[in-house]
């Protein structure tokens, strides 16, 4: 029953069909992506396949197939090869040809895929919007999946098709005495990643005018049914997605997203350039300022004893302490992506780059920062660019970029942030290589800018 995956790709085909890449990509393609965790997977016939990549695979060949005569060769896609590359032949080093070759199939089909949906199907204004008004729409229909996990400790997703996938579990996660809503995103802390990009997405969104029209299809039906309530349709949505990253109790990626909501309020200055230097150096602060009181923090007063929160805190520093001299033993080349020494008590490697290292040696992990510092430098650029009185998405997909390298500090990379990433790597490409006006007619007016203010009213 584990083949009820390719589905998906029967979805694929018949949205391919009907509407070209774009629908299939709007409306099967994300809504599988977001909803089926990538624990539900069929080994068939080498390969693990699942829902993400079976959805995936029509569409990727047809975008090949069709406009392979658009793809470009930038900064960025040099610095995805050699990131590929590297951690590709370490692992043959490492683990031998087979599993290097399973590992690739991974990249190509998880990573690389997905950033070439980002590069090539969001290639315009109406898809810029249409994309993140999907994303948004989806997480609304989550809500009540959250509220059901937050109640019964286990997401419907899963006790619904969780039969199909016998050897895919959804751990349960406690904190306060209360779960930490996960979805399908494998983790809380996973998950709150995924809800403070969507969230990003959200503001835009808002800043844009897009919520102030009438919505189609489902968010149609949702925004008739949302008059019943208080406030704004808008902002109904931000509190909703608020909501949704409490209850995942997750503070790594709450860092993040006050960070990376702090870079993206640069944008709604009248002087980007000068706020933008005075978040910078409220961020060094904050950093150092940071470090000293996370130290006082886990370092216990003679006779005094931890709390649970200062114990999880406590635990990544003593993790990366004692898995050291392990990193230091393979510096160059690590362990490989599976075969990484585990120490009795500290099984759970919670720092993506740091875990990276140890797999593929410290070059893996220092081009990944530096597709992430190179992207995050861009967009800022894209941002400063941008027309006065226009929402810069510049900023957003900074912000996002900035909030996903912080929380990744706190987690590993796993569910579906890897492929979001990835996604949103080349959905920023895209906006920011185009040769024509940012601003096309979508039917959406820009709200201008007030000329007596300094900046907009949204802060947050």
């Amino acid at each position: 029953m584990q083949f009820i995956v390719y589905l998906a790709t029967i979805l694929s085909i018949y949205a391919l069909r009907q509407g070209g890449v774009e629908k299939a990509f709007l409306r099967v393609w994300i809504p599988v992506f977001l909803s089926m965790p990538v624990v539900f997977q069929v080994g068939f016939p080498v390969h693990y396949v699942n829902f993400l990549q079976a959805a995936l695979f029509p569409i990727i060949f047809v975008l090949l197939r069709d406009r392979r005569e658009d793809f470009k060769f930038g900064s960025m896609e040099s610095l995805l090869l050699l990131y590929v590359v590297v951690r590709v032949v370490v692992d043959y080093m490492s683990r031998g040809y087979s599993d290097a070759q399973n590992y690739l199939y991974y990249i190509l089909a998880s990573l690389i895929s997905p950033y070439l949906l980002g590069r090539y199907v969001i290639n315009s204004r109406r898809m810029d919007i249409e994309t993140s008004r999907m994303f948004v729409l989806m997480f609304l229909i989550f809500f009540p999946m959250f509220l059901y996990e937050a109640k019964f400790w286990g997401s419907p997703i899963f006790r619904i098709l969780g039969n199909f996938f016998p050897d895919a579990a959804q751990g349960l996660s406690l904190r306060y005495g209360l779960a930490r809503t996960s979805g399908t995103f494998e983790h809380p802390i996973l998950a709150c990643i995924m809800i403070i990009a969507v969230y990003r997405l959200h503001r835009w969104l808002c800043w844009l005018g897009a919520w102030e029209q009438a919505q189609g299809g489902w968010l149609g039906w949702i925004q008739k049914h949302a008059k019943r309530f208080p406030f704004s349709f808008k902002n109904q949505i931000s509190i909703v997605l608020i909501v949704m990253a409490l209850m995942t109790i997750s503070r790594g990626p709450w860092i993040g997203g006050f960070a990376g909501a702090a870079l993206v309020a640069v944008g709604n200055f009248k002087n980007r350039e000068k706020w933008l230097i005075i978040v910078l150096v409220a961020f060094l602060i904050g950093a150092v300022a940071g470090q000293f009181a996370l130290d006082a923090y886990t370092t216990p007063k003679e006779g005094q004893i931890l709390s649970y929160e200062q114990e999880t805190m406590l635990y990544r520093k003593v993790m990366i302490d004692q898995y050291k001299a392990f990193l230091m033993e393979k510096l160059w080349t690590g362990w490989g992506l599976t075969t990484v020494p585990k120490i009795a008590g500290t099984e759970s490697l919670d720092n993506a780059f740091f875990l990276m290292a140890l797999q593929h040696g410290v070059i893996a992990p220092t081009l990944f920062i530096a597709i992430l510092l190179y992207a995050i430098a861009s967009q800022i650029k894209l941002g400063l660019d941008a027309p006065a009185g226009e929402p810069p998405i510049g900023f957003t997909f900074s912000g996002i970029y900035l909030a996903c390298s912080i929380a990744f500090f706190t987690v590993y990379m796993g569910g579906q942030t890897e492929p979001m990433i990835f996604l949103l790597l080349g959905w920023g490409e895209n906006i920011k290589n185009r040769k024509a006006s940012t601003s096309p007619s979508t039917n959406i007016p820009v709200k201008p800018s007030r000329s007596d203010s300094p900046f907009r009213r949204v802060m947050y």
